[in-house]
C-alpha cells in the first residue's frame, strides 16, 4: 500500500474510533441513567447489562461513525491543507477516498457478520435482565400451520429445542386425516421427538362395516422434519422482529408457503444485513461533496452543516426501517431501495471523477 493510502487509511480510521467509542459511552449512559431503577442489585447482573447496553447500542452508533468520520477526517485535512498538496502531487480523488471506504466496507462486513450469531439478540437479553427475566424464557400456546398439518403447542423453549403438550392434526383439504398428540418433545437430527404419542387414523372412506379408528399409543415417533423450535417461537410479528441472520432466512423459507406473514421476517433480514451498507456508500457521496478548500469555505459551518444532513439521512432511512417493521411500507421499499438507491449515486460519482 503506498504511502499516502496509508496515511488517510489510518487518519480515517482513528477518528472512527474516537467517534464510536465517545457515542458509544454516551449511549450506555443516558440508557443507565434511564433504567437504573430498573436495574437488578447483584453486581454480577449490572456488569452484564452494561456490556448488552454496549453490544445493543452497536446497531445504532457503528453506521454514523462511519460517516461523522470521513467528515471529521476530511475537514482536518481540508484545515491542514493536505488534500489539496495530495491533488498537486498527481493524487486522484478515488485514490484518496477508496482506502478509508473499505475500511468502512471491512467494518461493516464484520457487523453483519455479528448478526449472525448471537450478537443480534443482545437486546434481548438485556431487556430480560431489565425485567428480572430468564434468558430462557419459553414460548406458550402456539398455533400456527406447517406442511399441511394444523400444530399446536402448549410450551415450547427454543434453547432446549423441547416442547411440552404438542397437539398435531393432518388435513387433507376439509377432511382431516390423523391426529396425534404428544406429551412431550427434542428437536433432534433436524426434526421432532415426540414422546409419549397417541396417533388416531381416520380412514378416508367411512362407511357402514368398513374400517374404523386406528388408534395407537406409541411411546416415541419421529415427525415434523425442518419444523425447528426457533422458527416456531417467532411465527409472530413481535418475535420474528428479534431474530440473527441464520434463523431469520430460516423463518422465510420455512413459512414462506404457509400463509404466515413473513414480511417482519424479510425487514428483519434487511435490516440485519443490507441496511448497515448505506454507512460506506453514504460516506463516500459526503466526501465527493466536502469542500476542497478551506479558502472559499467556512469550515466550521460546513462540519455543522453536513454532520446535520448526516443526522437527517439517517434519521430518515431509521424511520423507513421503523415503517417497515410496522407493516406500513413493504420492507423492499422502506430499507432495500434506498440503499440500492445510495450505492448507484455512489458508484456514478466514482465512475465521474475517474
Amino acid at each position: 500500500m503506498r504511502l499516502y493510502a496509508r496515511y488517510v487509511a489510518w487518519e480515517y480510521f482513528k477518528a472512527f474510533l474516537i467517534i464510536f467509542l465517545a457515542l458509544e459511552l454516551f449511549y450506555v449512559g443516558i440508557d443507565l441513567l434511564t433504567n437504573l431503577k430498573d436495574l437488578p442489585r447483584s453486581a454480577n447482573l449490572q456488569l452484564l447489562y452494561v456490556g448488552l447496553t454496549s453490544l445493543t447500542a452497536v446497531s445504532y452508533v457503528l453506521p454514523i461513525s462511519l460517516v461523522f468520520a470521513i467528515i471529521i477526517t476530511h475537514i482536518n485535512m481540508v484545515r491542514s491543507n493536505e488534500l489539496v498538496s495530495l491533488y498537486a502531487l498527481g493524487v486522484s480523488k478515488n485514490s484518496v477516498i477508496f482506502p478509508q471506504f473499505f475500511i468502512a466496507l471491512f467494518i461493516t462486513l464484520f457487523y453483519v457478520g455479528l448478526n449472525c450469531t448471537s450478537f443480534a439478540y443482545a437486546y434481548d437479553y438485556q431487556k430480560n435482565i431489565a425485567k428480572n427475566s430468564s434468558f430462557t424464557k419459553s414460548t406458550t400456546d402456539t398455533f400456527i400451520k406447517f406442511e399441511g398439518k394444523f400444530i399446536y403447542i402448549k410450551e415450547l423453549n427454543s434453547i432446549t429445542n423441547e416442547a411440552l403438550n404438542i397437539d398435531i392434526f393432518d388435513l387433507n383439504e376439509t377432511d382431516l386425516k390423523l391426529s396425534a398428540f404428544a406429551k412431550s418433545a427434542k428437536f433432534k437430527d433436524g426434526a421432532w421427538q415426540l414422546k409419549d404419542v397417541n396417533l388416531t387414523k381416520i380412514p378416508s372412506l367411512l362407511e357402514l362395516g368398513a374400517k374404523g379408528l386406528d388408534i395407537q399409543n406409541l411411546s416415541q415417533i419421529d415427525g415434523l422434519k425442518g419444523f425447528k423450535p426457533k422458527s416456531i417461537q417467532s411465527a409472530n410479528a413481535e418475535q420474528a422482529s428479534t431474530l440473527n441472520i441464520p434463523d431469520t432466512l430460516d423463518f422465510i423459507f420455512t413459512f414462506k408457503d404457509e400463509d404466515v406473514e413473513i414480511n417482519t421476517a424479510k425487514t428483519a433480514f434487511y435490516n440485519l444485513a443490507i441496511f448497515p451498507f448505506f454507512a460506506p456508500f453514504l460516506m463516500m457521496i459526503f466526501y465527493y461533496k466536502l469542500p476542497v478548500a478551506g479558502r472559499f469555505f467556512n469550515l466550521a459551518l460546513a462540519s455543522f452543516i453536513f454532520v446535520l444532513i448526516a443526522l437527517v439521512a439517517w434519521g430518515v432511512l431509521f424511520v423507513l426501517v421503523k415503517f417497515s417493521q410496522s407493516g406500513t411500507v413493504l420492507p423492499e421499499i422502506g430499507i432495500l431501495a434506498p440503499v440500492v438507491l445510495l450505492i448507484l449515486y455512489a458508484i456514478y460519482l466514482v465512475k465521474r471523477h475517474y
